[in-house]
């Protein structure tokens, strides 16, 4: 009996099923009736007749079978500002795309994800849970969870949500009592972790909201601490007062040091095709994810793969005042090991003259590229114009991951004529 009500649930009015699945079978029949006219033994104006009927039929059948999957299409995937070929292209094509794990945190990540959505749907961005600033900070505080504040960048990133949706988990309360300096997202995420239970399902939930392409995998679901050893020997605890202390940094050190990372963040490294580090604050982005020790290890051990550096633009007073690019790669490897990257990706594009001196305001300045020590390393090092050419020297999301794609294929042409020489 169910079977039949659900059946007859399929001739519900308004439904827009009937009438293509009526102007298919009518395409179908004038196919089959007219078809047995077509012989040479029959008449030509009667051979004239069928072929007309045929076409009709052929034209309403057509229509009929298209009309009825956009009927589907637009119940199960009502998204109204792509055309069907974009999101088949989406679902199929990028599917197919290597699986990029990418660490970091703040702004540096969630630019990359943004360019890298764009060839890969097999995309995970690993954040840093030690940030203790602002926003995040004060929740962090106030209800124990870990800080939502990088993830929610690197969740909007990702989204293939409406603008309007992006716009609303970024947006920050001017005024009112309690969430003044709070963003939407922020608020958001600390809530759905009270009602999913823990904040790695709030992620998730918040992921499907935003239908986000790809995933955003917390580097640790403990509570992590920042610690800094200053070359004068003094230290200092919590990611967002290291930098305050304007002082050279000798070493960082997670507390806990036997933090555990996140086992989806160790899952999605062992099926990496690509790893990134940075761009970003080199200690209290890139390095609080690769202290975990489990983490660290496990991408030293990655050797059949790109393991790109991705160095800034620019230093960044009060972290990495006056470092060149094999000082940045040489606080990773003395931190880590030599093995935590085999590449380096550095810009190599103009900087605006008039953004230089909007940096210099703010003690920071371009890193001074000394490639030789670097490759000294047995680090490949590519140069590329990735720097964006707006209001900020950070790298173009777009120029960044074409060139990550660009590196990608020449380690796959290396392997596969190394390949064939050791045949």
């Amino acid at each position: 009996m169910k079977k039949i009500l659900k059946f007859i649930k399929w001739f519900y009015p308004g439904l827009k099923i009937k009438r293509w699945i009526s102007l298919l079978l009518i395409g179908l029949i004038f196919i089959l009736v007219a078809s047995p006219y077509l012989s040479k033994d029959k008449h030509f104006a009667l051979r004239m007749v069928s072929f007309l009927v045929i076409a009709v039929g052929i034209g309403a059948f057509s229509v009929g079978t298209v009309s009825l999957i956009k009927s589907f299409f637009e119940v199960i995937y009502p998204n109204k500002d792509k055309e069907l070929i974009d999101i088949i292209y989406e679902k199929r094509y990028l599917s197919k795309g290597p699986k990029i794990v990418a660490f970091g945190g703040g702004t540096g990540l969630s630019t990359i994800l943004e360019g890298l959505k764009e060839y890969t749907s097999n995309v995970a961005g690993i954040v840093t849970v030690a940030d203790e600033g602002g926003s995040s900070g004060r929740l962090r505080e106030e209800f124990g969870i870990l800080p939502p504040g990088d993830i929610r960048h690197c969740l909007v990133s990702l989204a293939e949500a409406p603008q309007l949706m992006r716009d609303l988990f970024q947006y920050r309360f001017q005024e009112g009592n309690g969430i003044k300096g709070h963003s939407f997202g922020n608020l958001f995420i600390t809530a759905m972790t009270q009602v999913a239970g823990s904040f790695q399902d709030a992620v998730e939930e918040s992921s499907k909201v935003l239908a986000i392409r790809g995933k955003v995998v917390p580097s640790s679901l403990e509570n992590i601490r920042l610690k800094a050893e200053y070359l004068d020997g003094s230290m200092k605890e919590g990611e967002d007062k290291i930098p305050k202390e304007k002082k050279p940094i000798k070493r960082i050190y997670l507390v806990p040091e036997d933090a555990k990372p996140n086992p989806l963040a160790l899952e999605v490294i062992k099926e990496a095709d690509i790893i990134l580090l940075g761009p970003g604050s080199l200690f209290t982005s890139i390095l609080p994810n690769l202290l975990l020790k489990e983490i660290g290890e496990t991408i030293c051990r990655r050797k059949d793969i790109p393991k790109i550096y991705i160095c800034n633009v620019m230093t960044q007073y009060g972290e990495t005042d006056g470092f060149t690019a094999y000082e940045h790669v040489e606080a990773l490897i003395s931190h880590i090991g030599k093995d935590i990257m085999n590449c380096c990706l550095v810009n190599c594009g103009k900087l605006e003259h008039d953004l230089l001196l909007k940096y210099s305001q703010e003690e920071s300045f371009p890193v001074i590229l000394d490639i030789r020590r670097i490759k000294e390393r047995n680090i490949f090092v590519f140069e590329n114009d990735v720097v964006s050419k707006t209001n900020h020297l950070r790298h173009d999301p777009y120029k960044t991951a074409k060139q990550i794609i660009n590196i990608y294929n020449y380690f796959k042409k290396t392997c596969k004529t190394l390949r064939k020489k050791s045949l």
